[in-house]
């Protein structure tokens, strides 16, 4: 029954201030207003108008068996053959239209993270890395992850189309304070992870401009109530070393190939000429040798073992030791498998840029 599913639904979301009922008939929903007066009714159009109208609570939405059915003047029609998140999405749209947020809530988050996926390098697996990474942190914290590829390809031919990343930037416009509630109605989950679908044109994505990105992520991580935000990025963003600058991680996947290190050489260069030296010690240069989740699982557990101390003293040989042998200056950490990471060594001068 899926009313029984929407109600499960309704229950597990920690951000939703609400106590769930569910009525096998009118009477029983009658009895219940006895007692308790709702905010919200979900009722089903088989139920007489004459007998809706009598409900004392506070919005009514009713569902009904036919698309673009009329129902009563304070009453809110929505479609019942369809999955529960968009009729859960629908219910929170009409209360945040009309002001009634008080009646959701979105847990605070202390130290959330940015964390970004981006290469000069493609067709790398690239996308499977953030989307496998994802998956692991949703694990045990709040994830969010954001496609900003130009041709995302994922989540594109789905027949139900959902809410995706260009209607969040049309309410982060907006300046509206109920962003993470909207974000939270809009978001797919995938195996725990909160995924929003990417925008549709890639030519949409080119014209957003990096004071809407900029915005966008500083509400996501101020309204949003996700530990973790992970941004698939590509050159087509702008604002892309903007973004990387800002984000508290930055994963750089790479593979061994000579052309493929020239590109890299080519894009470092180009940090030092923009004034960005600094963004060389940001990136966590992980080799996608196998399975993006094996190398997930790498990269995660190097940077277990550096914020523990483990890597500065490993020896040669060891996990975590340091191998100077890359001619483009990047020093190598042997985790003796797939899924190395690469630590780029800097023998730069500090920044003068005075962003950092």
């Amino acid at each position: 029954m899926y009313v029984l599913r929407l109600a499960d639904m309704i229950a597990d979301r920690e951000e939703l201030d609400l106590q769930v009922q569910v009525c096998t008939s009118f009477e029983q929903e009658e009895r219940l207003e006895e007692f308790q007066e709702a905010e919200l009714l979900l009722i089903g159009d088989e139920i007489p108008y004459e007998k809706r109208q009598t409900s004392r609570a506070a919005r009514r939405f009713v569902l009904t068996s036919q698309e673009g059915a009329e129902v009563g003047e304070e009453e809110v029609p929505v479609y019942k053959y369809q999955s529960v998140h968009k009729i859960f999405a629908r219910i929170m749209e009409v209360c945040l239209d009309h002001d009634r947020a008080g009646l959701f809530q979105v847990p605070r988050r202390d130290n959330q993270r940015l964390i970004v996926v981006y290469s000069p390098i493609h067709r790398i697996g690239k996308t499977r890395f953030a989307r496998a990474l994802g998956y692991e942190l949703s694990r045990d914290e709040e994830t969010l992850y954001i496609n900003m590829q130009e041709y995302p390809g994922w989540g594109m031919h789905r027949e139900e189309k959902s809410a995706s990343l260009a209607d969040l930037l049309y309410y982060s416009r907006q300046e509206q304070n109920h962003l993470g509630l909207r974000l939270t109605s809009m978001v797919q989950d995938q195996e725990g992870l909160a995924v929003l679908d990417p925008i549709p044109v890639s030519r949409d994505l080119k014209e957003v401009a990096w004071e809407d990105w900029n915005s966008l992520i500083l509400q996501i991580l101020k309204k949003g109530p996700y530990q973790n935000m992970i941004l698939d990025l590509s050159e087509s963003v702008q604002g892309l070393f903007e973004i990387l600058k800002m984000c508290d991680e930055w994963y750089l996947p790479y593979i061994e190939d000579e052309d493929e290190e020239r590109k890299l050489e080519q894009f470092f260069d180009t940090l030092e000429l923009m004034g960005c030296r600094k963004l060389r010690q940001k990136a966590r240069m992980t080799e996608m040798k196998g399975e993006p989740e094996i190398c997930v699982k790498k990269a995660l557990q190097y940077d277990k073992n550096t914020a523990y101390g483990k890597a500065a003293g490993a020896g040669h040989g060891e996990a975590g030791s340091v191998e100077r042998n890359r001619r483009w200056r990047t020093g190598r950490i042997d985790l003796s498998g797939a899924g190395r990471v690469y630590q780029r060594q800097v023998h730069s001068a500090p920044d003068e840029d005075g962003i950092w």
